[in-house]
């Protein structure tokens, strides 16, 4: 049950990790406070942020999803369609995964995605962006291994915790930024091209629409990495929207 009251009040949870000075406590904190109002299955993930060292970001650094959904998500690529992650990476307001499919036309695939996720014990799905500098994109996704709840919990009340969460995270972890913003120059064709990529058309979906091989649409991302010092689409999707090259 996702019970709508919790002994932990949101400035005690303030207090408590404001003097935290040790990870692994308030990773701790954090899982607890997140359980006590019934998500059980947390995945804290640090796309983005110049204030994190490059070891200190990653996909799930905090997970307790059940593992064989997350040795399946990784086997079967499932970062490279998961509407929740797109969705993270375009908004800074929360929203529960049900909202995705009555607000976004997700594909078929999408949505198959989600149903496979509550098959895997995910229900009652969240997902709390952190707003921040184009460099920065990070989010929680939260979820219950049960299915039936009589109400959920306020999203703004849980957004606020997992903001602090993040701010004492960085505090505790962080370092100076390193890195500059991106100002990539792309061409118009390029430009053409990742309008489809954000889209989430392959290679040779994009190649039918712009009457070009997918070789070329091929050619075209790799330019587009380079230039945007990247290694794939989904870095790419990401640097493109918080840098503005993009706009959706």
């Amino acid at each position: 049950m996702l019970i709508p009251h919790s002994r932990y009040a949101f400035e005690d949870f303030i207090e408590a990790t404001s003097k935290i000075h040790c990870r692994e406590r308030l990773l701790e904190t954090f899982v607890e406070a997140m359980r006590s109002y019934g998500y059980d299955r947390i995945n804290f993930s640090v796309k983005f942020d110049d204030r994190l060292p490059e070891h200190e970001r990653g996909f799930g650094i905090i997970s307790t999803y059940p593992e064989d959904w997350q040795k399946h998500y990784q086997e079967r690529s499932f970062i490279e369609i998961d509407p929740v992650l797109k969705c993270a990476v375009a908004s800074f307001l929360p929203f529960t995964w049900r909202e995705l499919e009555r607000t976004l036309p997700l594909s078929r695939q999408q949505v198959r995605f989600l149903r496979l996720g509550e098959e895997a014990g995910l229900h009652n799905g969240m997902g709390i962006p952190f707003s921040g500098p184009s460099s920065q994109v990070a989010g929680i996704a939260l979820a219950t291994s049960t299915r039936l709840a009589d109400r959920m919990t306020n999203k703004d009340l849980i957004a606020a915790h997992c903001n602090q969460f993040y701010l004492c995270y960085k505090r505790i972890i962080g370092e100076s930024p390193s890195q500059t913003p991106v100002t990539a120059n792309l061409s118009a064709k390029e430009l053409e091209v990742m309008r489809w990529v954000i889209a989430s058309k392959t290679d040779d979906e994009i190649g039918d629409i712009l009457c070009i091989s997918s070789n070329t649409v091929n050619y075209h991302l790799r330019r587009i990495y380079q230039k945007l010092n990247v290694h794939d689409r989904l870095a790419a999707v990401v640097s493109a929207i918080k840098s503005g090259i993009i706009n959706l």
